[in-house]
């Protein structure tokens, strides 16, 4: 249940979803497939991002904040995270949540920025992506230079849903690969995230994060390597690390113990 008005709008050119009206503020940034459905390009979208949103309301005000329409083709997670950097100088010093390549972008916030962040989580998010990982992200990218919208959505939903809920969320991506983005993607947004994504190594500076930090992870992710985690909070002078049983999934599947994780982090 959403226990407040949803609010939606724009900070920075950044289009947003918001819920709650609690004293702090998590921003949440979503992954690679958001240029496939910003949080404000339907309502129907905006309802479901505001339902995860809730998840964390109570003490904070939680916004989930999509990348703008528009990126350069060269785009990487440092200029994305100057762009949310701008975003928390209009609303203040923020706990900021990264989720997959969002994670990223936090990474680089919090090394680069951290007098905006008071709290950083990266939600299933190491410093760069497995050989796997890799290997996903550019069969998604050639999908998109050619606007194959449906395997995008096909493939990701068997790797975030597998529970009881996986059918659910399956049919949603079908219908949505198949009717929803048919005009509404802008492939050269979603070929510019994913060469960010595939560019990304915060190998050599993850070290400079300088704010309180949650690293959750998963056993069998897709997209990142069981040590690649480990090594990530490790690398993180005031880090902590969370391991879930679970891939990509855990968002969804595990929310009991990936919330968990999250709550106990921010509430400390």
């Amino acid at each position: 249940m959403i226990g407040a008005p949803i609010r939606r709008g724009r900070w920075a050119d950044h289009p947003y979803v918001a819920v709650g009206d609690g004293p702090r503020t998590l921003l949440v940034i979503p992954g690679l497939n958001d240029p496939l459905c910003r949080v404000t390009d339907a309502w129907w979208f905006s309802l479901l991002v505001a339902a995860y949103c809730n998840r964390y309301a109570g003490r904070h005000t939680v916004a989930m904040v999509s990348r703008p329409e528009g990126l350069p083709a060269d785009v990487s997670t440092r200029e994305l995270a100057d762009g949310y950097a701008r975003v928390l100088e209009e609303v203040g010093p923020a706990d900021v949540m990264g989720l997959s390549l969002g994670g990223f972008v936090v990474q680089r916030l919090a090394a680069d920025r951290p007098e905006n962040v008071e709290r950083a989580v990266l939600g299933l998010a190491a410093v760069r992506l497995s050989t796997h990982g890799r290997e996903v992200v550019e069969r998604w990218r050639a999908l998109a230079e050619r606007e194959q919208w449906r395997p995008i959505c096909g493939e990701a939903a068997h790797m975030v849903a597998s529970g009881f809920r996986a059918p659910v969320v399956r049919g949603a991506a079908t219908l949505y690969g198949r009717f929803g983005s048919r005009s509404s993607v802008d492939r050269r947004d979603f070929v510019a995230s994913a060469d960010a994504c595939l560019d990304h190594d915060a190998t050599p500076w993850v070290d400079d994060v300088a704010v309180p930090t949650l690293v959750v992870g998963g056993t069998e992710d897709p997209f990142f390597a069981r040590e690649e985690y480990r090594r990530t909070a490790a690398s993180i002078p005031d880090a902590r690390y969370v391991e879930i049983d679970a891939g990509h999934d855990a968002v969804l599947d595990r929310r009991r113990e990936f919330d968990g994780a999250i709550h106990g982090f921010l509430y400390d």
